[in-house]
């Protein structure tokens, strides 16, 4: 099962989805993004991840035709992540917005502004 929500702004396209990108509904994701896409010409287009928690072989390469079609990606987990890493740039947005992660070189340490 899949959910696929469109929130259509007017920098961005986004499509979120939620579960897995399996069988049948890779057709479905393909459809709303080719039907899509003369709406969102212009605009940055991004497919939300985050709550994916299985993409099969289809899924994978439909993502791959999507990030060659200038799609971005925001992936939450390792194994997403490294799907999507694969067929390009990933944006790893798995914080909350205004979070700021320690410096991984230096436990304990802040981060300084720059």
């Amino acid at each position: 099962m899949l959910k696929i929500t469109l929130h259509d702004t007017a920098s961005e396209f986004r499509l979120r989805l939620e579960g897995k990108l399996a069988g049948p509904w890779v057709q479905e994701l393909s459809q709303c993004w080719q039907a899509a896409a003369p709406a969102a010409a212009g605009r940055k287009t991004v497919v939300d991840l985050r709550e994916v928690d299985f993409v099969d072989g289809e899924g994978q390469a439909l993502l791959c035709r999507m990030r060659q079609g200038g799609v971005k990606f925001l992936a939450g987990t390792p194994l997403i992540r490294d799907i999507v890493t694969r067929c390009g740039t990933v944006d790893d947005r798995t914080a909350e917005p205004g979070h700021v992660p320690p410096n991984p070189g230096k436990h304990g340490s802040r981060p300084r502004p720059l």
